[in-house]
């Protein structure tokens, strides 16, 4: 089956429309496949979407409360974890998605992604299944089965505003193209605790 773990209200409303406010207003760059760090690039028939550049007391404060979780997170997966990656803060426009993919920890990888052990996503905005002023539709997080084990499995994380959701960094998942409206979200990556 699937490893998730759901937490409701990991960002409360005020701090989740505070970060609402800044991701609306900044400019961004295509996201690209891995992190520029480990090499990676811009590779818009597998991962369309939008990186944004927040403030750095933005991405600090965001990292800590993500580390305050780090015990919780260590303690469901079973695995030991160090630090976490920086954020990811994403805007997933209309028609954007990331086809299946692992974030990590899999055999034949060979960068630093092999270093991690727990992904996480937090939601920021409301999904909805009619067009309406801040929310959007489509564009779930869909995380597969084990190709051997459950191949045709998929699940649909939940996705209701301030929710962080976490799995296995080698877990398949998806995010299927967004069909109207703006899709927000803050993605990050804890790597094993004995990473370099």
């Amino acid at each position: 089956m699937i490893d998730l773990l759901e937490i409701p209200g990991f960002v409360l409303d005020d701090e989740r429309e505070e970060l609402l406010a800044e991701l609306r207003a900044i400019p961004g760059t295509a996201a690209t496949v891995l992190s520029q760090d480990m090499g990676g690039r811009v590779q818009p028939n597998v991962r369309k979407t939008t990186r944004l550049a927040v403030s750095p007391e933005t991405r600090e404060r965001v990292k800590e409360w993500l580390m305050d979780a780090k015990d919780v997170l260590a303690a469901r997966f079973g695995v030991a974890l160090g630090d976490c990656e920086d954020p990811q803060f994403l805007r997933y426009e209309e028609g954007d998605f990331f086809v299946p993919h692992q974030d990590g920890n899999t055999p034949l990888v060979h960068d630093a992604s092999r270093f991690r052990r727990v992904s996480t996503v937090i939601f920021l905005n409301e999904r909805s299944g009619e067009p309406r002023q801040g929310a959007y539709g489509g564009g779930p997080l869909v995380l597969h089965g084990h190709y051997r084990t459950h191949p045709g499995l998929r699940v649909e994380a939940p996705a209701d505003p301030g929710t962080l959701v976490a799995f296995r960094s080698e877990t398949t998942h998806e995010v299927t193209p967004v069909t109207h409206g703006v899709r927000y979200t803050i993605a990050c990556f804890f790597r094993a605790a004995d990473a370099p």
